[in-house]
């Protein structure tokens, strides 16, 4: 990667680093949500889901539809989701994370 990739990435790789905003690639992993439903499983706030939706949205991690009243969620790229495999494999292996 040259330098504005690089800068590119670590700026894709902070979008994710807060827990509901793993959290919510996760739910998502398993299809489209309501922003209702991402923070109520998740337990956080509307405002807090709404902030954390930005960051990731802002990264085109996830994308927002509108219809009727609610708001859907759902990912852009699940090609992405090979990172939490490699996430979780790191934790279990090196970091000594058991399942």
């Amino acid at each position: 990667m040259v330098k504005h990739e690089r800068d590119a990435a670590a700026e894709v790789l902070k979008a994710l680093a807060h827990p509901i905003r793993l959290g919510v690639i996760e739910i998502l992993a398993g299809g489209e949500r309501t922003i209702t439903q991402l923070y109520e499983e998740l337990g956080c706030s509307q405002s807090m889901m709404s902030q954390q939706l930005k960051i990731l949205g802002q990264q085109k991690l996830v994308e927002i539809r509108k219809s009727g009243t609610q708001k859907y969620c759902s990912l852009s790229n699940r090609d992405f989701l090979k990172v939490f495999t490699c996430m979780h494999k790191h934790l279990r292996t090196f970091l000594n994370f058991q399942d």
